[in-house]
């Protein structure tokens, strides 16, 4: 059993490590979407006929994304095979251009992409790489993309890297990591796109297009679908394909659409103040099994359809408590897709408690209490008509092991990939969204702050569970809590792991995330 010491030391503020990105303003909101005029500017780069690894596709990628985003009113400069001059004069024009015209900004690269020493390159055509020192000189160092959006102050920017598909001169290289680093933060406003996962290979493809870029062409026009449900639909049209898993680092707190209007035969999208440049469909419009997104604070919801698994210590290395392995079921729910961050309590209780508020409104909130999570839920149900919670912990370990599979932490066994904890979060806490998801999409259940359940603790309760709907002990002396946090070692980031905290004391790295029913 861990149960939680509200005086035992957990960490004091470090200094903020570097933003890749500036805090980026919210576009103007607009009456329609008939009125919307904020800019669109994308610089599109596609690289294939490379002396040392050429590739087939990245050319032809590059062209019909080109052409979809002019489609969906983007200003489009297009560079297909381009060097290192043309790649370095190409993205400093393109940051004058949102410079000057603000707006959302795009850039798309395919093509041959490495790291070396965690900073990530584009590699030009006509690179001569022969050692490892070469790189910096001859390939372009990818936070020059991210240095002009920052310099730019737009309204909001997308970040879209088909750029692993393999590292011709790596293998002689001692640094050289397959793939791409992730980059490790995202200032609201920001949506980065990676065709494969952290330090993995993407595919070519066989055909016309890479599998990313196909299936990022056959949805990016569909009107009424957010930038999330965009980027959900490739994710699994890619991983059912291939294998690979894109994933998304995004620190939006509004809607985006490539292309508003209808979604299938729902009605006409209208407007919201809250959004980013385009309207959104009413959630009514949205089906039965798709994201929500409460009105009130902009919380994001993932629909979890329910099953059965096998809940506890399944990998053998779990506190007492954690076991014996018991078969549970759960119904259908909809699990906030990140934790309730600071800016979103303070939107409903009017003041912000958390010990790291300097960490800004995107971060989780913290030092709240159980008792206090209720009295958040109260107004937040008030003022919705909604009847949100707090999960169950068989709710809780079910979506954080992406719908009961066999994962150690929320997304599998990389715990740097997946988690903030003691020995990469520099003792603080991190704007939500930052690390990779797990399979369901969901961000932030390992590490980051530990996150409240409903359930009363029990450390022999799993021995007299029950397998349907369990919903924990009818009384206990404390509150459970999931997950881990930014002050724990990486083996207590296990999806597995209970917390025993006392419900009216407050923890700095204690938050939460929320629950729906289905039909709310």
């Amino acid at each position: 059993m861990i149960r939680h010491r509200p005086t035992e030391p957990i960490g004091f503020p470090t200094p903020l490590l570097p933003f890749l990105l500036s805090a980026l303003l919210l576009l103007s909101a607009l009456v329609s979407p008939a009125q919307a005029v904020e800019h669109r500017t994308a610089l599109v780069i596609g690289n294939s006929a490379y002396s040392s690894g050429p590739l087939k596709n990245p050319v032809n990628d590059a062209a019909d994304m080109a052409a979809a985003l002019k489609g969906v009113g983007f200003d489009v400069a297009l560079h297909p095979n381009a060097g290192h001059q043309e790649m370095e004069d190409a993205i400093r024009e393109f940051g004058r251009k949102l410079r000057k015209n603000r707006g959302v900004g795009l850039f798309y690269y395919a093509g041959h992409g490495m790291q070396i020493g965690g900073v990530n390159y584009l590699i030009p055509v006509g690179a001569r790489v022969e050692k490892e020192t070469d790189v910096k000189f001859q390939a372009v160092n990818a936070d020059l993309i991210l240095a002009e959006m920052e310099n730019a102050e737009n309204g909001m920017n997308i970040v879209l890297l088909d750029a692993c598909r393999d590292n011709p001169f790596g293998r002689t290289f001692r640094s050289a990591t397959r793939g791409l680093a992730i980059i490790s933060a995202a200032p609201t406003g920001t949506f980065i796109s990676y065709s494969t996962g952290a330090n993995q290979l993407a595919r070519d493809g066989k055909g016309r297009n890479s599998p990313y870029t196909k299936a990022l062409l056959d949805n990016i026009a569909k009107p009424g679908l957010t930038i999330s449900d965009v980027f959900m639909e490739v994710r699994k049209r890619v991983l059912k394909e291939t294998g690979q898993t894109p994933w998304e680092l995004s620190s939006l707190v509004g809607h985006f659409y490539f292309r508003p209007g209808k979604r299938n035969s729902a009605e006409q999208a209208v407007p919201d103040n809250h959004d980013y440049a385009m309207a959104r469909p009413p959630e009514a419009a949205l089906p039965s099994d798709g994201p929500l997104t409460d009105s009130n604070t902009g919380m994001e919801f993932v629909f979890v359809k329910g099953g059965c698994y096998p809940m506890g210590d399944t990998f053998g290395d779990g506190e007492g408590d954690e076991k014996p392995v018991h078969e549970v079921c759960v119904d259908d729910f909809y699990i906030g897709k990140y934790e309730v961050t600071q800016a979103q309590w303070r939107q409903i209780m009017g003041s912000n408690p958390s010990h790291f508020s300097g960490c800004g409104d995107n971060c989780p909130v913290e030092q709240v209490s159980w008792n206090e999570t209720q009295d958040f839920i109260r107004k937040l149900n008030s003022q919705s008509g909604k009847r949100y919670r707090l999960p169950t912990e068989a709710e809780w370990e079910y979506a954080a092991r992406s719908g009961g599979k066999s994962e150690k932490y929320a997304g599998g066994a990389d715990v740097d990939a997946v988690a903030w904890y003691n020995s990469n979060s520099g003792s603080k806490t991190h704007p939500v969204g930052q690390k990779r998801p797990n399979g369901l999409g969901l961000h932030d259940m390992s590490g980051n702050v530990w996150e409240w359940c409903q359930d009363w603790y029990g450390s022999d309760y799993y021995r007299n569970s029950g397998r349907d709907i369990p919903g924990g002990p009818s009384s206990g002396s404390g509150r459970v809590g999931r997950g881990g946090s930014w002050s724990i070692l990486a083996a207590l980031a296990r999806a597995s792991l209970r917390l025993r905290c006392d419900p009216v004391l407050r923890y700095r790295d204690l938050g939460f995330r929320l629950v729906l029913p289905p039909g709310q």
